[in-house]
């Protein structure tokens, strides 16, 4: 036994001694996109989904201002969808306030900025500021995202249409409408 374990460590120890230089490989990268690039986009999509929601009601300008700073700051730091999500929530609250029955229309027209900058803080969480992404890898989450982005225009329009006017019954057919066009696309999505 220890016969085969001895020679088993003099092959291994000339294999060591005996190593051939590896071959040559070329690797060719296509078009990429530098991962600082994500981090930006992240931040000013934070900021802006709060200025935006902020800009429909009569909220004072600097509180604003103040709100979407200091969320683009935390997703600057701290780079992640948890800076996007809070974006979400108090663009929310502040479209709670604008006091137009049954809903602000501008739900619907923010909602995909919502949608891109919870996507765009979910690359920023991955990717280093000197990272690379090729665009060919960008192309399968990008197709699926410009699906969902662009199918909330259609909703939002008929939305925007018959804003002012006491439609409740077209508020809760549209909200089910995205719903389930939501959840048909990201039921197989696994946060990639």
């Amino acid at each position: 036994m220890t016969s085969v374990a001895g020679a088993v460590r003099r092959r291994l120890h000339r294999l060591r001694l005996d190593r051939r230089p590896l071959p040559l490989v070329e690797v060719t990268v296509g078009p990429w996109v530098p991962g600082w690039v994500f981090r930006l986009a992240a931040c000013v999509a934070v900021g802006a989904l709060v200025l935006l929601a902020a800009g429909r009601t009569g909220l004072l300008p600097t509180i604003a201002v103040g709100a979407a700073l200091l969320l683009a700051a935390w997703a600057a730091a701290r780079p992640g969808p948890g800076p996007a999500h809070v974006a979400v929530v108090a663009s929310a609250v502040i479209l709670l306030g604008t006091g137009t029955t049954p809903f602000d229309a501008a739900v619907l027209w923010l909602a995909p900025l919502g949608y891109v900058a919870v996507r765009l803080g979910w690359w920023a969480s991955w990717l280093g500021p000197l990272a690379r992404v090729e665009v060919a890898a960008l192309g399968r989450a990008a197709a699926r995202d410009a699906v969902v982005v662009l199918a909330t225009f259609p909703v939002a329009l008929a939305a925007w249409v018959v804003a002012g006017r006491p439609v409740a019954a077209l508020v809760v057919l549209g909200f089910v409408a995205l719903a389930a066009f939501a959840w048909i696309i990201a039921r197989r999505h696994d946060g990639r």
